[in-house]
């Protein structure tokens, strides 16, 4: 046996055990996708079970893309919700990771104190969060507000500013629950279970910056905007598109954080969608998630080729 076959051969197994681990669920999605497939069914009995003979073609296809409500509204809030947590964990991830990137009392007790968020189970976070936080009258949002009003009630006694804080109406805490802004809340949790990650990788990177470059370029007589700009900034355009591509993946399946902010009222994304299909129209749920797949292969290779083009520049 040569020596290129045995390595072949030892790897065979875990490779065959890898293609059937990943084929086989998306293998039975698939043909559910293309079939009639209702648990609860009681006009057509045949439909509960996952038979070939419930043939449908792109019928679910065609349900799930013109005649279902949410699916659209879902791809919306899916990629809102991603943008929105993208933009915010990139921009505060490198501001804090600049900031933190200096010789200070405690810096180490600093840094573990950043990273923790991120191993907090996104259940907790989101449980924390929306009932301790961000709940309109026992969170901090709801005490927030009311130490507001207190404190623009007072002011309302005094002589000359009196007559302006006697206009103002009392202040109303957010209701994060809510319809319109619940997809703000689950926004503000990722971010903050998300953003140690962007940090610890763009800290991680600001190690290896060329401090030579930087001391001629204080030597020139460059201001700090100026070298954050043409030194540090290309210097993190690696760690940038990685923190993009590798957040896009995981945020895209998004599911803890919905159900328990707001059950979907209002705020779904397709993992959420795809759950309540599940409950009774498998064939349904296997399209949208067939769609949701195509849809994940296509922002990873977007951003695939756009980290392939920030390595080799």
């Amino acid at each position: 046996m040569s020596k290129r076959a045995l390595p072949r051969l030892l790897q065979t197994p875990a490779v065959l055990l890898l293609l059937m681990w990943m084929l086989v669920p998306l293998g039975m999605t698939l043909y559910f996708s293309f079939i009639r497939y209702v648990l609860n069914s009681l006009r057509r009995p045949e439909w509960t079970s996952p038979s070939l003979s419930n043939w449908r073609g792109l019928g679910n296809y065609e349900y799930v893309l013109f005649k279902a409500k949410d699916f659209w509204f879902a791809v919306q809030n899916s990629l809102t919700i991603v943008g929105s947590v993208l933009i915010l964990t990139v921009v505060l991830g490198l501001s804090i990771a600049i900031l933190i990137n200096r010789s200070f009392p405690g810096r180490g007790i600093v840094r573990v104190l950043l990273i923790s968020p991120f191993f907090v189970m996104p259940a907790v976070n989101a449980v924390l969060w929306i009932n301790m936080i961000l709940d309109p009258v026992l969170g901090l949002n709801g005490l927030a507000v009311a130490g507001l009003n207190e404190i623009i009630d007072g002011l309302r006694n005094f002589p000359l500013l009196g007559g302006f804080f006697s206009m103002w109406p009392p202040i109303e805490p957010i209701s994060f629950r809510a319809t319109q802004t619940s997809a703000i809340a689950v926004i503000i949790m990722v971010t903050w279970q998300w953003t140690p990650f962007a940090v610890l990788i763009f800290m991680t990177s600001l190690q290896s910056e060329d401090q030579q470059q930087k001391e001629a370029a204080i030597l020139d007589g460059a201001n700090a905007w100026s070298m954050f700009r043409n030194l540090t900034l290309p210097h993190l355009a690696r760690p940038i598109a990685i923190v993009v591509m590798i957040q896009s993946i995981f945020h895209l399946s998004l599911y803890a954080e919905i159900e328990i902010v707001s059950r979907g009222n209002g705020n779904k994304n397709l993992p959420y969608l795809i759950g309540e299909f599940s409950t009774n129209n498998i064939g349904a749920a296997s399209a949208t998630g067939i769609i949701a797949v195509i849809l994940a292969n296509i922002v990873a290779i977007f951003l695939l080729r756009m980290v392939g083009k920030s390595l080799m520049d």
